[in-house]
């Protein structure tokens, strides 16, 4: 059986859901396989679980540094750029960047904002329960990672669709051309990190109560975030804080309004919800790969790897290995254990975590509780991308409690 022809890089190979029969049969065939890439030099695509985690933790011979963690390979003058940011450092740097992160994103400042992260899902759901329907991509699910970030991070209501904006060229595109969509892509993460800048100079002048201040304040053994650090910081935040959670949110509520029966059943076990939260995480996980680069000649899957190529991770296709999941093409709200990696794995595990796990417990226990009748106005809309899934559309029907 010859492999069929799917080009993991083009955005359009995920226009209408991720390729898993693809996925499926590279795991049974090809588990690490070397794909060409138009207009750059190719990448080995790794789609089994244990062979992405080998190389998610092993930092020193998988660098994000040496090329960054974009599949194509961005400007020299851009990557430089991007090594600024935690998410395309090695250790020794990453440990001190995480540590100085540490500082002010911990569980407390975390805890402090449930109570506000209820009572906006609240008020989302409220804004929409008397209508009937919603684009509950828009309306419910980009709303509320959005409130909370940038609650977090102290940007001011009016700027917050600008920068969004902003994300959602980063992430998604709709121009055909990959070296005008990377190109429009560096224009907004500059844009972003420039915002980032403004407000970073505005806090240090006036402290506030945010996430911010304190990073401008954090310090370990002496050393502080860089300008420079700061900013790919910011934008990091902001992005991953927005847009991530956005998707998890659409997802589940895409695969909820296909099974009434379990609607039924989370509304009346509040308690199970967490649980149905790690599988919509697992079945429909929302960064779509990362990339490495090989720092030394070494042998993955039998394959072997020479110094410089460019090492892809799929997290859907990991997500679905049959070595470590029991059926994994089936929905099991009941999924124990559940190990995915859709927050990654080892030291760029996502530091927001449990932030995107207590948004979508308030947002979809709001959308339980309140709303009856639940059911699909239109197909689920995804946007135009590679890397961090998401939903443009999803029109959903209901009736008020």
């Amino acid at each position: 059986m010859s492999a069929p022809v799917v080009d993991l890089s083009d955005p359009d190979s995920y226009a209408t859901g991720v390729p898993y029969d693809h996925f499926r049969y590279l795991r049974a065939n090809d588990p690490v396989s070397w794909h060409p890439e138009p207009g750059g030099r190719g990448f080995w695509a790794v789609t089994r679980y244990h062979d992405v985690i080998a190389v998610l933790r092993a930092p020193t011979v998988f660098s994000s540094w040496r090329g960054g963690t974009l599949l194509a390979d961005p400007p020299a003058e851009f990557l430089e750029k991007l090594r600024e940011n935690m998410l395309n450092r090695d250790p020794p740097d990453h440990s001190v960047m995480r540590k100085l992160v540490n500082k002010a994103f911990h569980p407390r400042r975390i805890a402090q904002i449930e109570d506000r992260i209820a009572a906006h899902a609240r008020v989302l759901v409220e804004r929409v329960r008397d209508r009937g329907e919603c684009d509950f991509a828009t309306e419910v699910a980009g709303e509320m990672p959005l409130y909370v970030i940038c609650e977090i991070l102290g940007v001011p209501l009016e700027d917050r669709r600008h920068l969004y904006a902003l994300t959602e060229r980063m992430f998604g595109t709709e121009i055909a051309d990959r070296a005008a969509a990377l190109r429009d892509g560096m224009d907004a993460a500059n844009t972003l990190r420039a915002y980032g800048a403004e407000l970073g100079r505005k806090r240090a002048a006036a402290p506030s109560d945010d996430l911010i201040s304190e990073l401008l304040a954090a310090e370990v053994d002496g050393r502080r975030l860089t300008d420079g650090e700061f900013q790919a910081f910011f934008m990091l935040l902001f992005n991953a804080g927005a847009d991530t959670t956005r998707s998890l949110l659409c997802y589940g509520m895409d695969l909820l309004l296909d099974r009434p029966a379990l609607i039924e059943r989370l509304r009346a076990e509040p308690a199970a919800l967490p649980r149905a939260i790690e599988e919509m995480l697992r079945f429909e996980t929302p960064v779509i790969q990362f990339r490495r680069t090989a720092n030394q000649d070494t042998t993955l899957g039998e394959r072997r790897i020479r110094e410089g190529d460019k090492v892809v991770v799929f997290f859907p296709s990991a997500n679905r290995d049959e070595a470590v999941f029991d059926d994994p093409d089936r929905f099991d709200p009941d999924r124990t254990p559940n190990d995915h990696i859709s927050f990654g794995y080892g030291t760029h595990f996502c530091l927001g975590a449990p932030l995107a796990r207590m948004e979508s417990k308030h947002v979809f226990g709001e959308v339980l509780a309140t709303l009856r009748g639940l059911e699909r106005g239109g197909p689920l809309v995804a946007s135009r991308t590679n890397f961090i899934r998401s939903a443009r559309q999803l029109r959903v029907r209901f009736r008020a409690r």
